[in-house]
């Protein structure tokens, strides 16, 4: 047994160490140690459906890890469907069976994670604005065309690697400028803060060279290389909900773009 359970008072988990650790002499990676941790004691009942898991803090001094592990054993179980995220409030166990649809998630992938490197986002600009004349089309049904911007730069070790820029619908979306923007994914706050349901993506990827204000941004020079993925997210009725541009200098770390349909589809 992973930890003694007690009363649950508003479906939180009173106790929020676990038993088993880690064991950083199994060659497997740490984040998939945890990550089975957890899928156990769900799939035992032993974390009831329902009930909210311990702060990412919590977790590091519980199993001795970085902040990057814990992170990637969550998102290893929310894309699979026995964890969801919701900005503001924590993380709550649920039954994998019962989440149908697509998923999709941004991530740093576990090289960087292997060594324990934490990334940092910093919110550059959120605003409402009118879409792009080149993205009109996409926000046609927008009351006056109108989407929220945001721009965050994704930090490694200090360093600016990532910048993402995204449009998101503004009727879909409508108090998200007032939202904290640093530490979820777009993709999380749009389905689990505002229940949009992410039906499909299209990406496109190629490469680049920087304008002035992102080569400011990313800390080089005008005309620097870099790799550029637009995505385009739908919702129900083939809707654009987002579009998102992303822009990678990185020499030394890979993005990695997913999309998984759970079970029950």
């Amino acid at each position: 047994m992973y930890y003694t359970r007690k009363k649950l008072n508003h479906n939180i988990i009173k106790n929020k160490y676990f038993m088993r650790i880690v064991d950083r002499e199994n060659p497997r990676k740490l984040y998939l140690q945890f990550a089975d941790i957890l899928k156990d004691a769900i799939e035992r009942g032993e974390l009831p459906v329902g009930s909210q898991l311990p702060t990412e803090d919590q977790l590091c001094r519980q199993q001795g890890v970085s902040k990057a592990v814990i992170r990637a054993a969550l998102q290893d179980l929310a894309q699979h469907g026995y964890i969801r995220r919701i900005p503001g409030k924590g993380t709550f166990v649920q039954n994998p069976a019962q989440e149908q649809g697509v998923w999709l998630m941004t991530q740093i992938t576990e090289n960087i994670l292997d060594f324990g490197i934490a990334w940092e986002t910093e919110v550059v600009q959120k605003m409402l604005s009118i879409a792009p004349s080149e993205l009109s089309e996409f926000f046609a049904s927008e009351t006056g065309h109108q989407v929220f911007k945001v721009m965050r730069l994704r930090r490694i070790q200090d360093a600016p690697e990532v910048l993402e820029t995204a449009y998101v619908s503004h009727d879909l979306c409508p108090g998200l400028t007032l939202d904290d923007l640093r530490d979820s994914s777009m993709i999380d706050i749009i389905h689990d803060k505002y229940g949009i349901p992410l039906t499909r993506c299209a990406d496109s990827i190629e490469m680049t060279t920087l304008e002035d204000r992102e080569a400011e941004l990313l800390k080089q020079e005008k005309n620097h290389p870099a790799l550029l993925v637009d995505r385009i997210l739908y919702t129900t009725n083939n809707r654009v909900a987002a579009f998102m541009r992303i822009l990678s200098v990185s020499r030394d770390h890979r993005i990695t773009f997913e999309a998984a349909r759970t079970p029950g589809e």
